[in-house]
């Protein structure tokens, strides 16, 4: 297995964060406020469950390039 030179801290970089961006622009379109904390995890769920595969397959093939642009940049800004 190849391992892929990963940066020690970078909260912006794992896919993870990303799919957590796309679930909160899907849930900032619900005009309806949850009134319970359980109806808001019921919410965050059903989207988290609809999210495309194809979605969470572009984010992990991206990884090789965002990579690459944060090793050219030393670690410093990328527009990931």
């Amino acid at each position: 297995m190849q391992l892929l030179p990963w940066p020690a801290y970078l909260p912006d970089m794992p896919p993870i964060e990303h799919v957590w961006y796309l679930v909160g622009r899907r849930l900032a379109c619900d005009p309806r406020p949850a009134a319970l904390k359980d109806e808001l995890l019921l919410r965050i769920q059903a989207i988290w469950n609809s999210l495309p595969q194809t979605d969470i397959q572009n984010l992990f093939d991206s990884m090789p390039l965002r990579i690459a642009t944060l090793i050219a940049a030393r670690g410093g800004y990328t527009k990931y």
